[in-house]
């Protein structure tokens, strides 16, 4: 066999061993080239990275991630599926994904650790979250610092987003899973905790009248004779009063049942009242605006503020639904009939667990009739049972 041009023999350049030399493509890349560019096309299609994380991964941040979540709304990831939140839920989620964006946003996902809610935990504790707000429309920017259970309701929007990722499979794992509380659950006071005792309520109506808030004040007697959530009256209008049964008719929040609430006699008075100084459909309206309802913040922040000027326990809206609810407790109905009058659709057991504390007056009444039951405990002859002799065996 004579040898080639190159010298080499048995070799042909259509042989295996031979060297091939690139040779263009049609679009002008060299074969070579134009394989792994192939090839490389074809990883990313697929995902798929050596190590074990996505090359998609590598490349998104957590704003794309948070945008997507917003987009389908929100779900909660429950057996495999998808289920819808409340509208109320999704706003909270909302307000708290704010932060997070501001500090997470352009970060890589492939870079969050664990060490990363630390550190989001130390920038909110040093005010470095600024935000924006109306009040009265005007624009207020303050710089806010967020406490403990602040954070970790912020962390789990952001740990929501991420679950959603894994489960479209965008993400392998939820790199910040095990995240623990920062809250100290035994100082977390729940709402129902700050529910007004029945001279609390008159004192702070009072306070609200006394200094001209008079709007305020209907609507802190109207959360405390109704049970409805702040939500639910704020939209509360004249028409749908039914004076002839005795009730409103009210749209329930959170797929709540029972679409009406009753008008209680001192809630017949307090409605006779507003009636007189009503100026159009809506029964709560904003003093800037009477075609929209009174802002809920700032109806908030004044009901805090009567809280501190008479010295006693910050109370809060829905606290006054609690308010309602240890009131039924107390006039003796049952923790079922209590969830469909105020319209909670999971019944009597989130009202044993959340709602209805009786207050330590009720009690106190409650053992001294327990007592006066034991005094009663005597033989057919008037001898108490202590008193008795042992029965022989």
């Amino acid at each position: 066999m004579s040898p080639n041009k190159n010298g080499d023999m048995g070799k042909g350049k259509n042989q295996p061993g031979a060297r091939q030399r690139s040779r263009p493509s049609s679009d002008g890349f060299p074969h070579k080239w134009r394989e792994r560019w192939d090839h490389e096309r074809w990883i990313e299609s697929r995902v798929i990275e050596s190590g074990g994380d996505t090359l998609r991964q590598s490349r998104v941040t957590i704003n794309e991630l948070i945008d997507d979540y917003l987009e389908a709304g929100c779900p909660i990831i429950r057996q495999g599926a998808l289920k819808p939140k409340s509208q109320r839920t999704i706003q909270n989620e909302k307000y708290c994904l704010r932060p997070v964006r501001e500090f997470f946003g352009r970060i890589l996902i492939s870079r969050v650790t664990l060490n990363d809610c630390d550190r989001y935990f130390d920038w909110r504790a040093s005010g470095g979250y600024v935000t924006t707000f109306m009040v009265r429309s005007k624009e207020i920017t303050k710089r806010t610092r967020g406490g403990t259970r602040a954070v970790d309701l912020e962390l789990t929007a952001l740990s929501n987003t991420l679950a959603l990722s894994v489960w479209q499979g965008r993400l392998k794992t939820n790199p910040i899973r095990e995240r623990g509380p920062y809250a100290d659950k035994s100082r977390v006071h729940h709402w129902r905790e700050t529910a007004p005792t029945s001279r609390q309520l008159v004192q702070i109506v009072a306070w609200l009248e006394k200094n001209g808030y008079q709007q305020p004040a209907d609507f802190t007697q109207y959360l405390a004779y109704t049970g409805a959530r702040i939500g639910e009256a704020l939209t509360a209008r004249w028409r749908a009063v039914n004076w002839a049964e005795d009730m409103i008719h009210v749209k329930r929040s959170r797929k709540g049942l029972m679409p009406w609430v009753p008008i209680l006699p001192e809630m017949q008075k307090l409605l006779a009242r507003m009636q007189e100084r009503a100026t159009g459909d809506l029964m709560f309206p904003s003093a800037l605006n009477p075609n929209t309802a009174l802002d809920p913040s700032a109806f908030r922040r004044l009901l805090g503020k009567a809280c501190k000027k008479l010295g006693i326990r910050h109370v809060t809206p829905h606290g006054l639904r609690s308010s309602f609810v240890t009131q039924a407790r107390q006039s003796g109905l049952t923790d079922a009939e209590i969830a469909q009058l105020i319209g909670v659709k999971t019944g009597p057991s989130i009202i044993a667990e959340v709602y209805g504390n009786v207050r330590p007056d009720h009690l106190l009444n409650m053992a001294r009739k327990i007592q006066a039951a034991t005094a009663t405990l005597t033989t057919a002859a008037g001898i108490p049972r202590s008193r008795r002799a042992p029965l022989s065996h």
